[in-house]
């Protein structure tokens, strides 16, 4: 039997591996524009390949269906799967990384046991279009045509276009009279309409709170960045994706709690207490200079230093509750993940189209989509598994 795959991905080339594993005398191809196979993969974890999480809960994921097809693959079965195959992990809290902390490590092992698998990798052909003729699948490509029993979709989808994101295969679905849901940048930094070049550069760690239409929608813990014209961080990340997932709203709005080990009451009173212990702002005992000029500023405080007993208060306020309005998220090129794609509905519970027989589709292709913290590339390998079992 002849299997193609589009995509030399995480979703792509596991799926390969499960296949070969599950049937050596397989014969698969993998295909990809990229002169290089896990090109994307390189890139992820900052370089270190952050690859499962060990804690997922109904916020992981954007669908139901894609918490449970990964709890059905957990990290634990991902553990197991990568130790058999002789690759090696180390947890730093809940998330799982390769042993060597080296995506390029990770992927190159990978491609290693594909091609000892005898798994077959066709690079720099882009995609053009496919049909069904004679219950096989025909595939064009930019430089010449593939026969095959069963195609399957991993091609991702249009973020990070630095690395070869591209919508060109969802629109070439869409074509074909799949149903897609509107695509937009997931985990990327956002704008604000309150300006935050004063702080640019600046990081603190926040208790972040995103409030959509006066409800509380999450909360995380994190790294905060300003940018000149907006927030980044994991956690900023994290709100965008959220965000891109509500359908329609007014408005969503950002709240650092910037000294979340302090009550209201208690940050207070150290403000009060230590206000003239320099000539110094009381601030600069918890911030950089800059950042304590910028909270002062955005307090509506003039005085440099020794504040007002009204002033303190603002400054306390502004402490536990510095608001910043959405505006947009930063476009596809700066995102992790693109929200939005192949409608769930189009696939059954094995990944095979509804519509075409012997078509299937997984990983970021679909309408699934994960936060930061290895969850997409688990959705990735999960879904690959899924598929593979049940072919």
């Amino acid at each position: 039997m002849r299997i193609g795959i589009l995509g030399q991905g995480v979703s792509g080339i596991f799926l390969a591996l499960f296949l070969k594993n599950n049937n050596k005398d397989l014969d698969v191809t993998i295909i990809d524009k990229n002169s290089i196979p896990a090109r994307k993969l390189l890139n992820t974890g900052n370089g270190r390949c952050n690859l499962a999480n060990s804690d997922i809960n109904e916020k992981s994921y954007n669908s139901p269906f894609v918490k449970n097809v990964v709890d059905a693959f957990n990290s634990e079965k991902i553990i197991e799967t990568l130790n058999k195959w002789g690759i090696f992990t180390r947890n730093f809290n809940t998330c799982i990384y390769p042993y060597s902390l080296s995506a390029r490590s990770f992927a190159d092992y990978l491609i290693i046991l594909a091609k000892e698998a005898k798994i077959k990798f066709v690079n720099d052909e882009n995609f053009l279009d496919y049909h069904l003729e004679n219950n096989k699948i025909i595939v064009e490509t930019s430089k010449k045509k593939f026969t095959f029993d069963k195609f399957v979709f991993a091609s991702g989808s249009n973020s990070a276009s630095f690395l070869g994101g591209s919508s060109s295969v969802i629109n070439c679905l869409e074509k074909h009279g799949y149903k897609i849901n509107t695509l937009k940048p997931g985990l990327a930094p956002i704008r604000t309409i309150e300006l935050t070049k004063n702080a640019e550069n600046q990081k603190v760690k926040a208790k972040v709170t995103l409030i959509i239409d006066k409800k509380v929608i999450y909360e995380e813990t994190g790294e905060v960045l300003f940018k000149k014209d907006g927030l980044s961080g994991i956690v900023i990340f994290n709100c965008a994706s959220i965000i891109a997932r509500s359908s329609k709203f007014k408005k969503a709005t950002i709240s650092l709690d910037l000294v979340p080990e302090y009550s209201f009451d208690e940050i207070y009173k150290i403000l009060l207490e230590h206000n003239s212990t320099s000539k110094c702002s009381v601030l600069n005992g918890f911030f950089t200079k800059t950042m304590s000029e910028y909270i002062r500023k955005e307090a509506g405080i003039k005085n440099l230093s020794s504040f007002t007993t009204s002033e303190i208060k603002k400054i306390a306020q502004k402490l536990k509750n510095f608001e910043f309005t959405y505006k947009e998220t930063y476009s596809f090129e700066n995102s992790q993940v693109t929200v939005g794609g192949v409608d769930l509905n189009q696939i059954n519970e094995n990944f095979e189209s509804k519509k075409e027989k012997n078509i299937y589709l997984i990983g970021e292709i679909l309408d699934a989509d994960g936060l930061c913290g290895g969850y997409n590339i688990m959705w990735a390998i999960a879904s690959a598994n899924q598929l593979a079992k049940n072919f």
